[in-house]
């Protein structure tokens, strides 16, 4: 029984660290100390707030990731259609923005 409940535990750990939204890129904040490295603040770009790296390239985000110009360089999630941010909640839209160092890229950002 023992046995079980650690195993039942181990998947939902294994679970959360495939999430893509964490506290390095995509959880909703209001501070910088709730992120790994940055908060953008809650506003009409980021609603409810949201953890990023900062960036001076692709290679330096994670997952599905992109570096954009925004605030001097952050990674936010790729997308192809508003649907594709819907893992960020009520509010994001897929949208254009200028790729650092690559050109135009569509991520998620306030709609």
């Amino acid at each position: 029984m023992l046995a079980s409940r650690l195993v039942a535990i181990a998947c939902l750990f294994a679970a959360c660290a495939d999430a893509p939204v964490s506290r390095v890129v995509g959880a909703r904040c209001d501070r910088s100390g709730e992120c790994d490295d940055r908060c953008l603040a809650p506003g009409a770009d980021y609603p409810g707030g949201m953890c990023t790296v900062s960036c001076d390239g692709n290679a330096d985000c994670p997952g599905d990731t992109a570096c954009v110009a925004d605030e001097s360089g952050v990674c936010l999630f790729r997308c192809s259609s508003d649907g594709d941010c819907g893992l960020l909640g009520t509010g994001w839209a897929c949208r254009d923005r200028n790729g650092r160092p690559d050109g135009t890229v569509k991520v998620c950002r306030g709609a």
